[in-house]
This record gives C-alpha cells, structure tokens and sequence, in this order.
C-alpha cells in the first residue's frame, strides 16, 4: 500500500468520523442533551483539523450544523420563556406577601402539621 493512497483512506476515515460525529451532534441537539453536542462538536473539531473536506461534505456539514443551531434557537427561546414565568410568579408571590403584611424581605417559612 503505498503512502498516497494510505493517506486517502485515513482521510476517508476522517470525513466518515465528522459526519458521524455531526449527525451525533444533531441526534442529541433534537433531544435536548446538550453535553453530548458539546462533546460531538469537541472531538469534530481535532478531526477537522486533521483533514481537509471537499466542497459537498463541507455543504452536509454547514447543513446539519444549521439544523443544531436552530435547535439551540429553540432551546433558548423555551428557556426564556420560563424565566420569564418565573419571573411572573416570583413577582406575585411578593405583591401576595406585601398584601398580607409582611414586609417583602421576611423570609416565610411554611410548617406542615404531622
């Protein structure tokens, strides 16, 4: 085998593990689990920097990534959305405790009787 055409296949199997790794990325950005995104993004990127991609792989790639990103967007959008709840009740919790007397600041502690 010679050099040439060992380096051709070390790149093929470069090429097929930051698809792979991609499509990981993109499997586990729809299911929310971000510390497997994180990790498929991390070890795709020593792999590409250990080969070089043609013009199509290149253009799956982008692709896929822009599916990732626009789970992230959703993600995100979610998350705010339930600060921004939180942020709601917490607000009306203190207008309850400013209502009932108490001064906002008391911490309340609520007992249950056995």
């Amino acid at each position: 085998m010679s050099a040439a055409s060992s380096r051709d296949t070390g790149s093929l199997h470069d090429r097929r593990s930051i698809e792979r790794l991609t499509i990981q990325a993109l499997e586990a950005a729809r299911a929310g689990d971000w510390d497997l995104v994180d990790a498929c993004y991390s070890a795709r990127g020593l792999s590409l920097a250990a080969c070089e991609l043609d013009r199509t792989v290149a253009q799956r790639l982008v692709s896929m990534d822009e599916e990732v990103r626009a789970a992230i967007l959703v993600a995100q959008a979610g998350i705010s959305a339930q600060l921004t709840d939180a942020a709601q009740v917490k607000r009306h919790l203190r207008q309850l405790r400013e209502s009932s007397g108490q001064v906002a600041s008391e911490r309340v502690t609520i007992h249950r009787a056995a």
